[in-house]
């Protein structure tokens, strides 16, 4: 049962004038206070390179503490990770084991499969998410997004103009380290775009469809293909949802959402036969 510990009285914020990290003189943007010396503020250079592993999701060692650790001996890039031997890393203080498993996360890191909208998302440009990743590389391969003007980026439905001249000044920001990173040959999956799908039309394409409950096979790996087959899959039930595909163990709130919505409810047999896959 909650008790009163005791009563607040309201107080002044105190509010920061200069960044705790860097000393950088901050600066309001809209309702945030920003510092804006994003290449040299240790903190945020820390931050982006633990933030591109975290994205990646196909590697493990390299947190916020190793990072930090190479950050102390000089390493400010992410593309200079990826030039580290064992013996690099091993006179950074880091020990036999942690080094030759550290090289071998980052030959992983190249080696495993990934979708290439999320090698995208991992450089952190603003207003370029994983989602927003996925729908610009829809409609332009990753190899062209860096020559697009601000106006074909916001002709793209979900780009306002706002957004679209943040994603070219933040694609122009990350275009040489892009390329350096490149030289490794990372093993990345291709977005189907928009234009091929419009081809091969198939009768679920373009259709918004969520997957819900433990599935006989990989839920990522049916997103995956429904996908490259043009199906959107959405992660929330509203109006506009087209199908639920239920698998066993499904919440109640679920279904009765898709009722509410008159969402049509497919189980994972009548979904696979509309796709023919059995």
């Amino acid at each position: 049962i909650p008790k009163i510990n005791q009563v607040l009285k309201s107080a002044a914020v105190d509010i920061p004038d200069h960044c705790p990290s860097c000393g950088e003189k901050l600066q309001w943007e809209s309702d945030f206070l920003m510092c804006v010396n994003h290449a040299i503020c240790p903190a945020q250079v820390i931050g982006k390179m633990a933030y591109f592993f975290k994205i990646l999701a196909n590697n493990d060692g390299f947190g916020i503490a190793t990072i930090k650790k190479l950050y102390e001996h000089g390493i400010r890039k992410i593309s200079q990770i990826y030039t580290l031997s064992v013996n690099d890393l091993s006179a950074m203080g880091f020990g036999e084991k942690t080094s030759i498993n550290l090289v071998n996360q980052l030959k992983r890191s190249t080696s495993e499969q990934i979708e290439d909208w999320r090698f995208l998302a991992a450089f952190g440009v603003n207003r370029l998410g994983m989602g927003n990743c996925e729908n610009l590389l829809k409609s332009y391969s990753i190899n062209k997004i860096f020559k697009l003007y601000l106006e074909q980026i916001s002709n793209i439905d979900g780009f306002a103009e706002l957004t679209a001249k943040m994603i070219v000044i933040g694609l122009n920001s990350i275009k040489s380290e892009f390329d350096l990173l490149s030289q490794y040959r990372f093993n990345l999956e291709q977005t189907p775009l928009q234009k091929d799908l419009a081809e091969f039309s198939h009768r679920l394409s373009g259709k918004k469809v969520i997957f819900t409950g433990k599935m006989s096979s990989s839920r990522e790996a049916m997103k995956k293909y429904a996908k490259s087959i043009g199906i959107q899959v959405v992660s929330s039930i509203s109006a506009k949802t087209d199908y639920l595909v239920v698998g066993e163990k499904v919440g109640q709130k679920k279904i009765e959402s898709a009722e509410k919505y008159g969402v049509e409810i497919l189980t994972e047999t009548n979904y696979l036969s509309m796709i023919a896959l059995i």
